[in-house]
């Protein structure tokens, strides 16, 4: 990774806050010609999320916050939840870089506290998610001992038997696939990175048990939809974002859901749908029923140019909880989806 594409990720760190009402009119652009996001039968015992990079950190928040709603939380390149305890710097120094300096029981007893005042799910909920945490060695923007934090902090409320860990692959900074993106340890945009590791199938496996052999992705059966509707200028939200639906859902069939979480500059003002249509998680879906929910994150001007997801309170001091600006927003999202 070099100094320069280091650098640009962490500028996202020090932004000023959205709430400068100078910048709010400069990036929300709510219309769309994507049609509205549709609704499928789901089987809602079997809803699962996972992120990569600041979504690896959001799905986190999401599977803490939600907990009862999701079976299953997989983490690619994040942390710990509630790391930055809503200050950038602590973001961009503990979290990202010097994992040592996170002492995890701050975070449990964070998360027990936010649970006892109601501000997310009781974490008793937590017990029945099936964990996965990947961190490669070779990670110089999120340094791989966050996921040994995080692995202590889902170990306070989850069997180890839920747990699984990936540290083997030798990767840098992005999302490994089996064939897709750029070589391995690059490390720089689209962040798809061709690892010879199947990341997407991993994770989905992870949450799901036995699976069906991964099948061949319909190009066709990705649909753009309009974002608006979930937001407003406080969230913030691309404008538009993707769903794949596998065939046999489109059909009728009862379906799983997987919300899968783009990181820092891949959103579609970056990559456009590269993270949704590369990542591999449409060929698992496509053999499997599994229906996969791509939302995307809106860069901003001074508070979040590089479409980060809300990991160190951009958005407000209650980013980590149900009250969160993007955590509603993606919590619409599915109850949108989960007919």
């Amino acid at each position: 990774m070099s100094t320069v594409v280091a650098m640009i990720l962490m500028t996202t760190l020090w932004a000023a806050p959205l709430s400068s009402p100078e910048l709010i009119p400069n990036f929300w652009t709510p219309v769309s010609t994507a049609p509205a996001l549709g609704a499928w039968k789901i089987d809602k015992k079997q809803v699962s999320i996972s992120g990569v990079s600041s979504g690896a950190f959001m799905a986190v928040q999401m599977g803490v916050a939600y907990a009862k709603d999701f079976s299953a939380v997989g983490s690619v390149a994040g942390g710990i939840y509630w790391c930055s305890e809503g200050d950038s710097q602590v973001a961009q120094s503990r979290c990202m870089g010097k994992p040592e300096g996170i002492d995890a029981k701050v975070q449990i007893a964070g998360a027990q506290r936010f649970a006892s005042e109601g501000r997310i799910d009781s974490t008793r909920h937590i017990a029945h998610q099936n964990i996965y945490i990947f961190a490669s060695p070779k990670d110089s923007v999120i340094h791989s001992g966050n996921s040994e934090k995080l692995l202590e902090f889902y170990s306070a409320f989850a069997p180890s038997e839920k747990i699984k860990i990936e540290k083997s692959v030798q990767s840098a900074h992005g999302f490994p696939t089996l064939n897709e993106g750029i070589a391995c340890h690059m490390g720089f945009l689209p962040w798809i990175l061709k690892c010879n590791f199947d990341t997407a199938g991993e994770i989905l496996k992870s949450a799901y048990g036995d699976l069906k052999e991964r099948g061949t992705a319909a190009p066709e059966n990705l649909f753009k939809y309009a974002q608006s509707e979930f937001g407003d200028a406080k969230t913030p939200l691309a404008k538009e974002a993707w769903v794949y639906v596998p065939q046999s859902c489109q059909e009728g069939a009862v379906c799983r859901l997987h919300v899968a979480l783009h990181g820092c500059q891949m959103s579609p003002d970056f990559i456009q749908d590269k993270f949704a249509s590369l990542a591999g998680y449409n060929e698992w879906a496509e053999s499997n029923g599994i229906i996969i929910l791509y939302p995307q994150s809106a860069k901003v001007q001074g508070s979040n140019p590089y479409a980060c997801w809300d990991w160190f309170g951009f958005t407000g001091d209650n980013y980590m909880t149900r009250e969160g600006a993007q955590m509603k927003a993606l919590k619409k999202m599915i109850e949108r989806v989960s007919h």
